[in-house]
């Protein structure tokens, strides 16, 4: 039977409404000193490019943007002048060329590890390195009448008129194809499952007001692919990476930018006929090179991997002062206290001690550290309309705008009564005035500020640099931390006692790990929570942050009647216990989280493990050292250390602390399985050996979280009730953990990292 029209057949077409414009065939290729520059047309006639260069021998700048070029103001890493001072240190831009292809309508650029192979009749870039396949753009993601379910690489551009060329795009985007088990690690601080593919993760940081959701304080558009390849979308502006959610073939990445800039890291030990592929340590190396390349990780001081005491929130200096006495009483190895309310109410933010509440601050914080403890001070970004500093700043013009040009005013919190302002981090003169008042506030003694809140500012914003809110939401919350570091770094310098800076910080955007620490926001006591917390952190770790905690005992607790209660003696030891064994660790809650307000049972657990945590010091030092020098996070996913354990790589209930210990938390569980890879294991706490390369079942009493050591782990251990200072750590027993036993270690026995009172590395060993 004849047809005219089989409904069946036909070109690629759109649903997509006319905004919606996409790269079709490259017109012109113009090699440069610099890179490759493509210049594309669109479905829609437009004028585009594709600007490709290499960073490095194995990092890869891909720009894409609407012709005139529009320039990056919202970059959140100057990579340009990154490779000004590569030039001035003498290390010379890698050699690129368009390289002979065998392939009609195709062009390649690279070098003899890395092409970039561009298709020019129809839009599709490929990316190899060691011969292999990398990555490639998705421009075939249709459904079977031959629409675009997922659009490749383009723009959305308002149509305004017949000059379709004019308007600037509102958002960029790239479409990669996602790989039948391509597995997707990274984008921030995320409390879901540790793989993200299937997930649609949004860069917008929020008061996520828990977590245990998609909701995130830090999200970082960053990932990691399993393919071999890490993935920076270099732009503070609202971001969505839709990983197989919207279509199991499509991995798309989009931008509120009128133009995308994106950073390819690829492995820089991959060569020409060596595998790229899991089980090569890829991870390790990627993550060291995007940490590297933007920035580096910061030393934080010692005394901060002891144990911290927090409550939302300690009232006035007399309640401080309990709580040094009662850790003292109670034997609790206690190293920081922190303290939110040190500021009035109607002050907060700005950077004034209550000295009704805590009369002779410099007094109470001297005596402090007479007993080894340090104080921790809380802050956020905003000022109330209600402070009596509140028209004298906002004469300065130092707050955020809205769009008609006055202070814009919003809710810090959804049942907050009174609105707030929020400080513009990107004036000069505002950063200059604020600095200045963190520095008065540092003349008390205080060691540590607490950056909270800051994911707030509304999308119809206007900062001093030009940008509107949605370019700029995610900037604030990562200039507020830098302001604090810097003004930390700055007088900490100028009073030349040594001190090093440090934050406790809840938001932040991809480059926070230059401004440690970080902690998970607010999180539920439950003991199914847990796991999500977890998650998150393991999450941010692939991100680049290596310093990082959570609210032991939960921040909150709803009963029944949905009322604040304390944590049970489950969730609370659970929490407790998880959080001993973790970079950083902070009981902190809106009830009592000293262990001592518990049972006698409670306490005695608790204090057993705060000790443990105090013994292994130098070994959570070590890994601080081991992050300064080679990008390394101190929590670690079973993939990052076991890269040919398939099936570690699915693991995210598990983790590795440092290299050497393994912890397997029960969370709500009785009698669960544990994966153990290949090796010898030693349970931490019974010195039992265990076979690995196998799953064993475990079922912990409340008073257990299973550790187990691994095979050649170095354990220099102190006395539990050591004072850390400056100087190199007093080891009471030097570990060596083989064939699953604990031997005393020989002086060859190897080293582990320490700094002497200047900061300067050893490596020091067994005596």
């Amino acid at each position: 039977m004849d047809a005219d029209y089989n409904p069946q057949l036909g070109k690629r077409r759109t649903l997509f409404p006319d905004s919606e414009d996409y790269l079709v065939n490259v017109e012109r290729i113009q090699e440069q000193e610099d890179g490759l520059v493509l210049t594309v047309r669109t479905d829609q006639d437009r004028s585009a490019a594709v600007r490709a260069e290499f960073l490095t021998d194995s990092v890869i700048r891909l720009k894409m943007f609407t012709l005139p070029e529009e320039k990056e103001r919202n970059a959140v890493f100057d990579f340009d002048s990154i490779l000004a001072e590569n030039r001035n240190a003498g290390i010379k831009r890698p050699h690129a060329e368009i390289r002979p292809t065998g392939k009609p309508g195709h062009i390649v650029y690279g070098n003899d590890d890395i092409q970039l192979s561009f298709r020019t009749d129809f839009w599709e870039m490929s990316v190899f390195q060691g011969g292999k396949e990398i990555l490639r753009d998705q421009s075939y993601d249709t459904n079977v009448d031959n629409r675009w379910k997922v659009l490749p690489a383009g723009f959305t551009i308002p149509v305004q008129g017949a000059d379709k060329a004019a308007p600037i795009p509102v958002q960029a985007r790239m479409n990669l194809l996602l790989r039948s088990d391509e597995a997707i690690w990274g984008l921030g601080e995320k409390f879901t499952s540790l793989n993200k593919r299937g997930q649609r993760i949004h860069c917008w940081q929020k008061d996520a007001l828990a977590t245990n959701t998609e909701n995130a304080y830090k999200s970082h558009p960053f990932y990691i692919s399993s393919y071999g390849y890490g993935l920076l979308l270099n732009t503070y502006a609202r971001s969505c990476f839709d990983l197989g959610c919207a279509s199991q073939v499509s991995l798309q990445i989009s931008a509120e930018d009128a133009l995308l800039d994106v950073i390819l890291f690829l492995d820089p030990e991959a060569r020409q006929g060596r595998e790229v592929q899991r089980g090569s340590g890829f991870v390790a190396r990627i993550l060291s090179s995007y940490v590297r390349m933007t920035g580096g990780i910061p030393l934080i001081p010692k005394w901060a991997f002891g144990y911290w005491q927090s409550k939302c929130s300690y009232l006035c200096r007399k309640q401080v002062e309990e709580v040094a006495a009662d850790a003292a009483k109670y034997h609790v190895p206690l190293d920081v206290i922190h303290l939110d309310s040190w500021q009035k109410k109607e002050n907060a933010g700005t950077w004034e001690w209550n000295t009704e509440a805590y009369p002779h601050p410099e007094e109470m914080i001297d005596n402090l550290h007479a007993k080894g403890i340090h104080l921790s001070i809380w802050n956020y970004p905003y000022v109330s309309e209600n402070s009596p500093e509140f028209r004298k700043i906002e004469t300065c013009g130092y707050f955020i705008r809205n769009a008609e040009g006055s202070t814009a005013l919003f809710r810090a919190m959804a049942d907050a009564d009174d609105l707030v302002a929020c400080f513009d981090f990107t004036n000069p003169d505002c950063v200059a005035w604020y600095k200045d008042r963190i520095r008065r506030a540092l003349q008390s003694g205080a060691d540590v500020i607490k950056t909270d809140f800051s994911e707030a500012v509304p999308e119809n914003a206007r900062l001093y640099d030009g940008t509107t809110g949605v370019e700029s939401h995610n900037k604030i919350p990562f200039l507020y931390a830098k302001t604090v570091y810097e003004a930390m770094a700055e007088y900490f310098a100028e009073e030349g006692k040594g001190r090093i800076p440090m934050l406790w910080g809840r938001s932040g955007f991809a480059g926070s790990h230059r401004y440690p620490a970080a902690w998970a926001g607010d999180s539920c006591s439950s003991c199914t929570n847990h796991a999500a917390i977890l998650r998150g952190g393991l999450s941010l770790a692939l991100s680049g942050v290596a310093y990082w905690g959570f609210d032991l005992g939960g921040f909150y607790n709803t009963d029944s009647h949905g009322d604040e209660c304390m944590p049970s003696e489950e969730e609370y030891l659970r929490s407790f216990e998880l959080g001993m064994f973790m970079p950083l660790a902070r009981a902190h809650g809106k009830t009592p989280r000293e262990p001592w307000h518990y049972s006698a049972h409670v306490l005695e657990t608790a204090r057993r493990y705060d000790e443990v945590r105090h013994e292994l010091e130098p070994y959570l030092y070590h890994c601080a050292v081991e992050a300064h020098l080679f990008g390394k996070p101190i929590l670690r996913p079973l993939l990052y250390e076991f890269p040919e354990d398939l099936t570690a790589s699915g693991i995210d209930l598990e983790y590795m602390l440092g290299g050497g210990l393994l912890v397997a938390p029960p969370f709500d569980r009785k009698r669960y399985p544990v994966w153990l890879p290949e090796g010898c294991w030693t349970d931490f706490w019974t010195s039992k050996a265990v076979q690995g390369g196998r799953w064993i079942s475990v079922e912990p009493d409340l008073d257990t979280l299973p550790v187990f050591v691994r095979e050649g782990t170095l354990l220099p251990l102190q006395a539990s009730d050591s004072r850390v200072t400056d100087a190199p750590f007093i080891v009471r027993e030097v570990r060596i953990y083989q064939d699953g036993t604990a031997h005393t270690a020989g002086p060859a026995d190897g080293f582990w990292y320490d700094t002497d009172e200047s900061g300067k590395i050893l490596r020091r060993r067994a005596e």
